[in-house]
């Protein structure tokens, strides 16, 4: 009985700590988490509990919001703190981070125009052009539009081979959403199906959305899908940092597209 009992107490007792530890030292190198099942953390637990247990400094809000955490490289929609959507997501690289930062949605553009940002153009990466609705468009068939002014946009990508690297740190700062037509059906308050009807054509439009909050934020344990606890790679050398957030002023970077009037 002893033998049995101890290790179980002894794990569940060193559990959180050795996932602080892993995440430190960037989720000892493994690009993909490692799902485990942490002290006090249950798959049957509403999500901010989960959260709360693993003493993430985040609060849900109530309503409707979404949530992309860098280091696993996923989003996740709510409704009243219940997850229901999540997806694979591409992020800024490590010298053009996704800046940590709470804004909300504002509109949702289908095929929309694309033109580089005067850091892409100076680093000699893409002309100083337009890039008209299409398949060389790098903003895919729809971006999601965050606050106005903000440079930063949720959107496809005409590089959707990417989502199946463990590790997708490759944008200049956007967020690239696999699930798109998803996250826009719930943003919209409509069916898949006809979002993808109204994307079937390259005709640029825009719907307005309404304020969901979105927040981005950066936690290297993190609550996994199948209900343990991930432990994601440190991508951009925060190590302990994954309790900070607020606007990233280092390494500005974005992707706007030009917006076309309703």
């Amino acid at each position: 009985m002893a033998r049995s009992i101890f290790p179980r107490f002894f794990r569940r007792l060193l559990a959180p700590a050795l996932f602080l530890i892993l995440a430190a030292c960037g989720g000892g190198g493994a690009p993909e988490p490692e799902p485990e099942r942490a002290a006090g953390v249950a798959q049957d637990m509403p999500f901010q509990a989960r959260l709360d247990a693993l003493s993430l400094p985040l609060t849900l809000p109530e309503g409707r919001a979404i949530l992309v955490n860098i280091p696993s490289f996923e989003l996740i929609a709510f409704e009243d703190g219940v997850p229901v959507l999540r997806s694979r997501v591409i992020v800024g690289k490590p010298e053009t981070r996704t800046p940590r930062m709470k804004t909300y949605t504002s509109a949702v553009i289908f095929w929309p125009s694309w033109r580089p940002t005067p850091e892409m153009v100076a680093s000699g990466e893409v002309p100083d052009r337009v890039f008209p609705p299409g398949p060389d468009n790098p903003m895919g068939v729809l971006a999601i539009q965050l606050e106005p002014g903000l440079d930063v946009f949720m959107h496809d990508t005409n590089q959707r081979e990417l989502f199946g690297q463990p590790t997708r740190a490759f944008s200049h700062g956007c967020i690239r959403v696999e699930r798109w037509a998803a996250l826009a059906a719930w943003l919209l308050e409509r069916d898949e199906a006809s979002v993808r009807a109204m994307s079937a054509g390259p005709v640029t439009r825009r719907a307005e959305t309404g304020p969901v909050p979105v927040l981005i934020r950066y936690f290297t344990v993190f609550p996994s899908e199948g209900g343990g606890v991930g432990v994601y790679p440190d991508i951009y050398g925060l190590a302990g940092g994954g309790t900070a957030f607020g606007m990233s002023t280092k390494n500005r970077a974005g992707c706007a597209p030009p917006i076309p009037k309703p």
